[in-house]
C-alpha cells in the first residue's frame, strides 16, 4: 500500500516536471555589483524580471524575524518555477505544486497542493514542512541576484533564501 502512493506521488511529480522542463531557461546569470551572502540582502525588495525566477532552485537557509536558519540536515527542499505559471517541487517528505505570479519585484503563490504524507525520519522534518510552506505562501517580494534568490514576505522579516540548481 505504502509502495502504490509513493509510485503515484513520484509519477504526480514526473509530470508536472516533465511538462515544464521544455520551458526552462538554461541562461546563467551573474551579478558582480552585489557582494555578501544571500541573507544579508535576502530581505531587501530589489527589482527584476520575473522571468529569473523561472529554474529549479534548492532552499539554502529559512529566515525567522531576518534570522537565517539552515534546512534541517539530511534533507533538501527544492523548488522549479515554470513559464507557464506553475511550479512543482519536493520538500523532503511530500511533493508539490502550485501556481506563482511575479512583476520585477513582487510574487504571489498560490493555489498551493501538497499531500497529507507524514514522515518520521530525519526529526523535524514535518515541522520543517510547515515552516517552509508558511514562508513560501506569505512571500510577497522576491530578489534574483545571479545563482542566489530570496523570497520574503511583506514585513521583510521573515522568508527563504534560495541556490540555483545546475543539474535536472
Amino acid at each position: 500500500m505504502r509502495n502504490s502512493g509513493t509510485v503515484i506521488i513520484l509519477v504526480m511529480v514526473g509530470l508536472v516536471l516533465a511538462s515544464g522542463c521544455t520551458s526552462l531557461s538554461q541562461k546563467k546569470t551573474s551579478d558582480s555589483t552585489t557582494t555578501g551572502t544571500p541573507g544579508s540582502q535576502a530581505l531587501s525588495h530589489g527589482g527584476n524580471a520575473a522571468s529569473a525566477l523561472v529554474k529549479p532552485w534548492y532552499v539554502k537557509a529559512l529566515i525567522f524575524n531576518k534570522t537565517p536558519k539552515v534546512p534541517v540536515r539530511l534533507t533538501g527542499i527544492q523548488l522549479t518555477f515554470y513559464n507557464n505559471g506553475s511550479f512543482a517541487g519536493y520538500d523532503s517528505c511530500n511533493p508539490y505544486i502550485g501556481r506563482w505570479k511575479a512583476d520585477e519585484k513582487r510574487i504571489i503563490i498560490s493555489q498551493l497542493q501538497i499531500p497529507a504524507n507524514y514522515c518520521r525520519e530525519p526529526p523535524g522534518i514535518m515541522e520543517q514542512e510547515s515552516e517552509y510552506f508558511a514562508l513560501l505562501t506569505n512571500s510577497s517580494f522576491y530578489l534574483v541576484n545571479g545563482e542566489d534568490m530570496v523570497m520574503s514576505d511583506e514585513t521583510g522579516n521573515d522568508g527563504l533564501v534560495f541556490k540555483q540548481v545546475f543539474f535536472y
